[in-house]
């Protein structure tokens, strides 16, 4: 069975430990900002941000690594080792309604979920009834995204929508390299990862659902998902108040920049992340990196999460997170 930790190694190097990364800056101001971010596109602005002082120094040099899984990033925040870092949304708020500490500064994407297929003939989401779909994480949120599409398109899951749960996205991907699953629900960069790696192995993958257009036609609605985000803590709000704006403000110009230069965006981040450069740059246009405050960006949060809590309530701690959770 394969791990999240081996998914990480598969795309290029082993994801860093818990133990040996460094605290929180509880102890010294102005000198470290650590910072910690998901090993997918988004992290790619906290890496610019560190990379060129994009920070206003008075609150520290910031020291950006990127973490393993979503398990590091709520152990790093529950022992108060951690006080900043880019989340999945529904953590965040899961977090807070469990009455840590935290807020959502901000929206980093609004999507970046894709079924990827051996069959090139798929173009619609009612087109993988009947065969079996590899997905990743059991009734965590790409699951329920899924199942949400399926119930709204009146397809029953076990029946037409044939899921497969597998431990890790490279699970998914070896599965459907051996021809043992029919498609796959993968984020970026494991969809763009996969997509190489079928090409190395002379096997044609092709990418051929956007889940965000299949959410946007099965709810009516946008096909913006908010899907990850910035959570900062009050201690470290406490410690610097202005650090809020300033931070919003250097993430939404390393987003721009990393949109616009996906080639210079993906050396730097190598040098970060446990991958290799050409599958960042080539998952950058699928990432939708955006940069939207978490309070401009609330009513989508909240059907987000809503709809999410339609089919699993404990996703977001049983309810919705209060006003003051939105920075």
């Amino acid at each position: 069975m394969i791990n999240r930790r081996e998914f990480l190694a598969w795309m290029g190097a082993a994801g860093t430990s818990l133990i040996g990364l460094p605290g929180s800056a509880h102890g010294k101001e102005n000198d470290r900002l650590p910072m910690y971010g998901p090993p997918a596109a988004p992290s790619l602005a906290l890496a610019h941000i560190a990379d060129t002082g994009g920070l206003d120094p008075r609150y520290g040099a910031v020291d950006f690594k990127v973490y393993r899984d979503p398990d590091q990033l709520r152990t790093g925040f529950v022992s108060g080792r951690w006080d900043l870092a880019g989340t999945p949304s529904y953590v965040a708020a899961n977090m807070a309604n469990r009455k840590l500490p935290v807020y959502l500064l901000n929206v980093m994407t609004v999507g970046l979920l894709y079924v990827v297929s051996r069959d090139g003939g798929v173009n619609r989401f009612e087109d993988l009834a009947g065969k079996t779909t590899g997905m990743f994480f059991k009734g965590d949120m790409p699951d329920l995204v899924c199942q949400y599409i399926a119930n709204r398109k009146g397809m029953t899951i076990g029946r037409d929508l044939r899921l497969q749960y597998v431990a890790s996205p490279v699970e998914a991907i070896q599965l459907l390299l051996a021809g043992r699953i029919d498609h796959a629900v993968l984020p970026e960069p494991a969809a763009t990862g996969a997509i190489m790696r079928g090409m190395k192995a002379a096997q044609k993958l092709h990418r051929v659902i956007d889940l965000q257009q299949a959410w946007a036609e099965a709810t009516g609605g946008s096909s913006e998902i908010p899907q990850a985000g910035m959570m900062i803590s009050q201690a470290l709000l406490d410690r610097h108040p202005g650090i809020a704006t300033n931070l919003q403000q250097a993430f939404a110009t390393s987003a721009d920049w990393v949109n616009d230069n996906p080639s210079d965006a993906a050396r730097l981040g190598e040098a970060y992340m446990p991958m290799k450069a050409p599958v960042i740059q080539q998952s950058v246009r699928y990432s939708n990196i955006r940069s939207q405050t978490a309070k401009a960006a609330r009513t989508s949060l909240e059907d987000f999460y809503e709809k999410l809590a339609e089919l699993n309530p404990g996703i977001i701690g049983g309810r919705l997170p209060d006003a003051g959770f939105y920075l």
